[in-house]
């Protein structure tokens, strides 16, 4: 197989996840990823782990900071238990306003710190639990003090494999040196891959003592496809114009040349006109971050990342796309890459 593609795990009932996870899984998808937003990113993927035996199985992402570090370890724990290890736990920061006003946590900063320490105590935890060793960590951010436990199950492996939602050089430095993957975000260029991205991991690797090869690097890729090429188009400027409002992720945009662009798209989103904001998504944006076109074209477009990517996150479109729209774009993908 020479495409690693992982797609978002879909559904609003557990028989729609199970029938979605068995599609994808007979199509040949290395993985599937639930997200945290709408949804807790653990519960979908039980919901389908013992209706499947061969997909990969993670979270992209799950958030950090707003748990306690004991019940992230555990639910990973119980993940891989539950997929007879086929699961791999995807770490994200979230941004501030997500940790401070929807869940209440204050005390997070800096993150790329606190990041190290919460992966530190998972691999501690997921280490020695079963053995009935004590159990202490007293970092900044993490202070656990365990004795007399211990988990009577054995683990599925000795290590869980753990992926960091990363977009700056900081914290892909980290994952480099602390993590077996990244998360890289759903509009990160070429460009930005070879020249920022893959350098900074490099340098966290070099750190560990690490080879490239035991590191997976994995980012989005917007995909839809269309027999009608600017049909698929069109749909790929939604997200572009969604997540150009997000302040976040402006540096990131305007890294490629796009600070204008991003700039006009936001002025028409917060004066409440949307669809100029969409309109507003230039061809070379498109272009540049998205896999857009008719079959033919997606594939060219997707054979440019692999000197650059081990997984390859193909999302359809969502943002400003009618929900059927989405639901066929997501069926293209797995007819045109089953068994890339």
């Amino acid at each position: 197989m020479r495409h690693r593609i992982s797609l978002h795990l879909t559904g609003s009932t557990a028989a729609e996840l199970v029938t979605a996870a068995r599609a994808c899984e007979d199509a040949g998808i290395y993985s599937l990823i639930a997200s945290e937003l709408y949804t807790n990113p653990f519960v979908p993927l039980a919901a389908v782990a013992a209706s499947t035996s061969r997909i990969g199985l993670g979270t992209g992402i799950a958030l950090a900071f707003v748990r306690s570090p004991l019940s992230l370890a555990l639910e990973a724990l119980d993940m891989d238990a539950l997929t007879g290890g086929r699961f791999t736990l995807g770490l994200g920061t979230g941004v501030k306003t997500l940790n401070e006003q929807w869940h209440g946590v204050t005390d997070f900063s800096p993150p790329v710190a606190h990041m190290r320490e919460v992966v530190a105590f998972v691999r501690l935890f997921n280490a020695n639990a079963h053995l009935g060793k004590p159990i202490h960590f007293d970092g900044r951010f993490v202070k656990v003090h365990m004795e007399g436990y211990q988990r009577p199950l054995t683990p599925a492996r000795e290590r869980i494999p753990i992926h960091l939602g990363a977009n700056r050089s900081k914290m892909l430095e980290l994952a480099g040196e602390v993590a077996d993957g990244v998360l890289g975000h759903v509009f990160v260029s070429p460009r930005q891959l070879r020249d920022e991205v893959l350098p900074a991991i490099g340098r966290g690797l070099a750190k560990a003592g690490r080879p490239r090869s035991e590191f997976m690097v994995g980012a989005g890729i917007t995909c839809a496809i269309d027999d009608d090429r600017e049909t698929a188009r069109h749909h790929a400027r939604g997200p572009l114009a969604f997540y150009s409002t997000v302040r976040t992720y402006e540096p990131l945009f305007a890294a490629d040349g796009f600070a204008s662009e991003v700039a006009a798209i936001r002025a028409a989103f917060q004066s409440g006109d949307k669809k100029r904001a969409v309109t507003l998504v230039t061809d070379d944006m498109v272009d540049t971050y998205c896999a857009a076109g008719t079959p033919d074209e997606v594939l060219r477009k997707v054979a440019e990342y692999d000197d650059l990517l081990d997984i390859k996150g193909v999302s359809p479109p969502r943002h400003f796309c009618p929900p059927d729209a989405h639901e066929a774009y997501r069926a293209r993908i797995l007819e045109v890459f089953a068994n890339a």
